[in-house]
């Protein structure tokens, strides 16, 4: 739903991750009520396997989120790229147990992510005894309590290869849909 940059911080040193939404969605009133919800819900989150928000707003008629820039690689990459036969297990555990952690920590805070699958994971430094792995994009996530599968326009959202069946056909759902 949106584009991703690599930009300077305009005025403190560092490096952040930009992202823009698509200028084909930047009038459609679902699509822009969806990417500032990304950036509220997971503003509120701060955990070191959570991909942090510092701030949302608008430019020329374009909503941008900054994050944290992450030198690294989403799995989806990753396992199509250098691990096209599978990952080793000395990656796959520290990558499962970070995720895992992100999650409960999400869930903790009343937020079903919805979208987790290999690109929306990021990863770091992962020839290392102690990997970097970071969950991203909060861009369809809900609150527990809105348990529903679909959307107001009774559209279901999410990627269908990674979705639990009950998010598929809109039933309710709990923290259990994003394992």
């Amino acid at each position: 739903m949106g584009e991703v940059y690599l930009v300077q911080h305009p005025r403190l040193p560092r490096q952040e991750a930009l992202k823009v939404l698509r200028s084909d969605l930047s009038n459609d009133a679902s699509f822009r009520e969806r990417f500032i919800r990304e950036a509220d819900l997971a503003a509120g989150l701060r955990h070191p396997h959570v991909v942090g928000i510092h701030d949302r707003g608008e430019h020329d008629g374009h909503l941008w989120i900054a994050m944290d820039y992450i030198d690294g690689t989403d799995l989806a990459n990753l396992l199509a790229h250098r691990y096209p036969t599978g990952m080793p297990l000395s990656h796959v555990l520290p990558i499962v147990t970070a995720v895992a952690s992100a999650l409960d920590y999400a869930h903790k805070k009343g937020l079903l992510h919805r979208d987790v699958k290999p690109a929306n994971i990021i990863a770091a430094n992962l020839d290392t005894d102690d990997p970097d792995v970071y969950l991203a994009d909060f861009g369809i996530a809900r609150p527990l309590e809105d348990t529903n599968g679909i959307t107001t326009t009774n559209m279901t959202v999410g990627t269908v290869a990674y979705a639990a069946p009950e998010q598929l056909m809109g039933e309710p759902m709990d923290g259990r849909a994003d394992q």
